[in-house]
């Protein structure tokens, strides 16, 4: 993700005034989506760990990775992307209506 696709195309203060409960959503969104992530990598560190000493591939570090990321962290994603489209949407609507 981009650094600043995630932030509204205005100021922080439209996106907090205009949706407030919007920009709570998507900033707790992001927050668990990131620990989220860490957490996956993390854990696919630990299993790695008794495979570092022999010559074998920790296949099951590489499983765990690749399931957390496609069950866990793919759903946050898009409904991390679904927020804030919602987000920029009520914004644009709210300052429309509000000249």
């Amino acid at each position: 993700m981009d650094d600043h696709a995630d932030k509204c195309e205005d100021s922080q203060q439209d996106c907090r005034r205009y949706d407030p409960r919007g920009y709570r959503q998507t900033t707790w969104t992001r927050h668990v989506l990131t620990a989220v992530i860490a957490i996956i990598a993390l854990g696919a560190a630990a299993a790695s760990i008794p495979y570092w000493d022999g010559p074998t591939f920790p296949v099951t570090s590489l499983v765990i990775y690749v399931a957390g990321m496609v069950f866990v962290a793919m759903p946050l994603c898009l409904l991390y992307e679904a927020l804030l489209k919602s987000h920029h949407a009520h914004v644009e609507r709210a300052k429309l209506l509000t000249g």
